[in-house]
């Protein structure tokens, strides 16, 4: 899975997280982006672009982070043949 960015999830990621795509793989402008872990929990981000830089925002993505406050979330591009991105989450300590 070639990867987009990677986070350690801090309190003002609550609102927001800018990223840098190192994949190039996320389309300019605004989009929904659709995300699993495990393909038995799915989540719709907003994601949006300025430039080089991409904005994860919206109500779903604040419901997403606030329990995972100190985690490492990786985000994924997509694989061929989907319609979605992966994500890995590593909770601090584990």
């Amino acid at each position: 899975m070639e990867e987009i960015g990677t986070v350690n999830l801090v309190a003002n990621h609550v609102r927001r997280w800018r990223l840098h795509d190192g994949s190039g793989t996320l389309p300019a402008g605004w989009i929904v982006l659709m995300v699993t872990e495990d393909e038995n929990q799915w989540w719709r981000f907003e994601c949006q672009s300025e430039g080089d830089w991409h904005y994860i925002t919206g109500t779903e993505w604040s419901r997403f982070v606030q329990p995972r406050i100190d985690a490492r979330l990786t985000l994924y591009a997509q694989q061929d043949g989907e319609n979605f991105h992966r994500m890995k989450v590593i909770m601090r300590g584990n």
